[in-house]
Order: structure tokens, then sequence, then C-alpha cells
């Protein structure tokens, strides 16, 4: 018979293991409103929505557009196409 404590830490294991799984990397432009001045940022989250929401905590009001993104596990770099395609 198992342990009730090591059926929910295996558990709680799988959950993470699927969510780690799941994480991108994104190439994040950002340009604020106020002055236009724009940033790129690089960003490792499994919900970028959420990420953006807390990233905008205590900032300027912006938006943001992805620019590039990979699965967390890819060596492949991130890139800004409309650099290499001008």
């Amino acid at each position: 018979m198992m342990d009730l404590g090591i059926i929910l830490i295996k558990d709680r294991g799988q959950q993470m293991e699927s969510r780690i799984s799941k994480r991108k990397t994104y190439l994040v432009e950002i340009m604020y409103y106020e002055n236009h001045n724009t940033e790129v940022t690089t960003i490792t989250t499994d919900n970028i929505n959420w990420s953006m929401s807390e990233y905008q905590r205590n900032r300027k009001a912006f938006q943001w557009e992805i620019l590039d993104w990979k699965q967390e596990i890819d060596e492949r770099q991130l890139q800004d196409q409309r650099e290499i395609d001008a």
C-alpha cells in the first residue's frame, strides 16, 4: 500500500513536468504609449498573456508583440525576422 504523501508528491511532480514541457521562450517587442520607445526582451513562460500582465505591473502603459518563439529546450537563437527581411 502506498503512502498518500508519496502519491501526492508523484502527482505534483507530473504536473510540474507537464507545465515545464509547455514552457516556451518568446522574443517580445514592447512599445510604450507615452513616448513610443521600444525595447525587445526575452521571456520564458508557459502562459505569455499572464506573464505580460505581470510584466506590465509598475510600468508605463505599453503594447507588446511576439517577434519569435521556440520551445524552451530548443537550442536555436530567437530572431527578429523584421530586421532580416527588411
